[in-house]
């Protein structure tokens, strides 16, 4: 009898961390959650992986830890996306280059001039933003639990710019995103792709003449010590999203699970709250440091950016997609 128990007791332990090990992770063991940050250790995306951690190492008894990766320590955009496909990193916070990479007749959002303004773009991702969220997760396995506006994309140059032909000849950087370059190339600029962690030596140096970027980044990444004007063209409203590696996502049981989505949504609330308008903080920030604000003649840039919107939507883009964000 007692030969028989002993065995059994083995069995069941066997089974048991066998489960353990080919589908869900330990509950009572801890869990190192890391995750790859594009973003300055400066800022409300930054500010959001704080809140992240300090809420989920509370609520989970520190049985969760987490360590941040600021500035692309672990890879640009490009890598982390690839990391979190293949759940080698478990969470991630950057912009839309997942989009960009995999699903690119979904990026209209984030091209100039087709979200009008700060509750145009929460009122997309609260609708067909959640739709292509689940698209995300369905067919590349990248979950994203939570976004942050992270406002306008605005250009900052040495000299005043009021009109689309006053960028003509300027050497503007741009991410590599097709759309905005055609765009900037309509409005006469010569589109010049660097890659984000070289944009401030880019201008310092003199390798490029202009960029756009959200007033927060500009401010953060000390752009105002090169450039002398922040135009308020608000063409792109940006977003930062956080996201999760679903591969890795299901090792854990729902109670982790649980607490960590809701973590996530404690995150997004609180920045929402926080940072209504991210731009009229930052925009009088880079006001205080030396930069001239120009309020430029906005319906000439959309004007000129229209023809090559439309050329998209037959080109790129779903069907129809442009019109349901418009009519939004």
């Amino acid at each position: 009898m007692f030969k028989k128990v002993t065995v059994l007791i083995l069995l069941t332990v066997f089974a048991s961390g066998f489960l353990v090990a080919e589908g869900q992770q330990d509950s009572s063991k801890s869990v190192l959650i890391n995750i790859a940050s594009t973003f300055p250790p400066e800022g409300p995306m930054h500010e959001g992986l704080e809140k992240f951690k300090e809420i989920i190492e509370s609520d989970s008894s520190n049985k969760m830890n987490v360590i941040i990766h600021p500035s692309g320590a672990l890879g640009g955009e490009a890598e982390l996306i690839e990391s979190l496909r293949a759940g080698s990193v478990e969470m991630g916070a950057q912009g839309i280059m997942d989009l960009v990479m995999y699903m690119p007749e979904y990026t209209v959002f984030e091209e100039p001039y087709v979200i009008r303004d700060i509750d145009h773009l929460r009122t997309f991702w609260s609708t067909i933003g959640k739709e292509i969220h689940q698209k995300l997760d369905d067919e590349y396995g990248i979950m994203t639990p939570a976004v942050s506006v992270r406002g306008a994309r605005m250009v900052t140059s040495n000299k005043p710019v009021t009109r689309p032909e006053d960028l003509e000849g300027l050497r503007f950087r741009l991410p590599a995103y097709p759309v905005r370059i055609k765009v900037f190339e309509e409005f006469g600029a010569v589109p010049t792709v660097v890659a984000f962690p070289e944009v401030y030596m880019a201008l310092r140096t003199g390798t490029v003449d202009s960029q756009e970027n959200p007033p927060e980044t500009i401010f953060n990444y000390k752009y105002f010590e090169a450039q002398d004007y922040l135009i308020k063209t608000n063409h792109v409203w940006s977003t930062g999203r956080f996201q999760i590696s679903r591969r890795w996502f299901d090792t854990l049981e729902s109670t982790q699970q649980e607490t960590i989505l809701n973590a996530w949504e404690e995150v997004e609330a609180y920045l929402a709250e926080k940072y209504p308008d991210p731009d009229a903080v930052f925009v009088e920030m880079l006001e205080s440091a030396g930069m001239t604000v120009i309020e430029p003649e906005i319906e000439l840039f959309m004007n000129a950016a229209e023809p090559v919107l439309m050329h998209f939507d037959e080109e790129l883009w779903a069907p129809g997609l442009r019109q349901r964000i418009k009519e939004l």
